[in-house]
């Protein structure tokens, strides 16, 4: 009698060890599905981060179209610039439009000045007398200086004219070329190799040096 419990007892710690056994294999075994679900949510995060931050550098990318740059700066000056979004052009741009503008403007005022000055010398009519107030009285007035300086005027005015026109154009050529070289791929890796090289002409054959550039 004392053996069958002593087997009764023996099976039933065997059972609350197994039992306990199985319990903490489902406790670690849930714990290894949250830690999984944990990490897996955790690189899918990181991933979605990741992939924000690409799609937001491919949106930064900016390549203008030289066509478009072109005639945006034909229709205005400094507007191909600001297509381009070379905004530090704008100040050389504009500032020299002003300053040939002031130059054209400056210039024809006085050769207007002189120019009817020199009309109203050469025309014998008394009541026209603009001459005599256009220079300072030290001046003697006749009609060498007269027409020099008229022409001289002249001369200024049509030149600021085609300073303006020129400057106009490098204008145009600048958005152009500053689209077109946008995309330019100007590689870091800079190097310069020189070798010898076997140059065979049908049946002579003679050595050379060859020299390559990589950029």
């Amino acid at each position: 009698m004392s053996s069958v419990c002593v087997t009764a007892q023996t099976n039933d710690s065997i059972v609350s060890d197994t039992a306990r056994m199985t319990i903490a294999e489902r406790k670690a075994a849930l714990f290894k599905k949250k830690f999984a679900a944990q990490d897996n949510s955790s690189q899918v995060h990181f991933d979605t981060l990741d992939n924000k931050k690409t799609k937001v550098k491919e949106q930064k990318i900016f390549i203008p179209d030289p066509n478009k740059s072109m005639w945006y700066a034909l229709i205005c000056p400094g507007l191909g610039q600001i297509y381009n979004r070379r905004y530090w052009k704008l100040p050389i741009v504009y500032g020299g439009f002003i300053g040939l503008t002031y130059g054209i403007t400056w210039n024809a005022k006085y050769y207007k000045r002189y120019s009817r000055a020199y009309r109203d010398w050469t025309d014998n009519n008394p009541n026209t007398n603009s001459f005599e107030t256009i220079l300072p009285s030290s001046y003697k007035v006749d009609e060498a200086i007269l027409k020099t300086r008229m022409d001289a005027y002249r001369r200024y005015r049509d030149l600021c004219i085609i300073g303006a026109v020129a400057f106009y154009g490098i204008t145009v050529l600048d958005a152009f070329v500053d689209a077109a070289l946008s995309d330019f791929d100007i590689s870091p890796d800079l190097s310069m190799k020189i070798s010898p090289k076997v140059i065979q002409h049908q049946e002579n054959t003679s050595l050379a040096m060859q020299m390559r550039i990589n950029f």
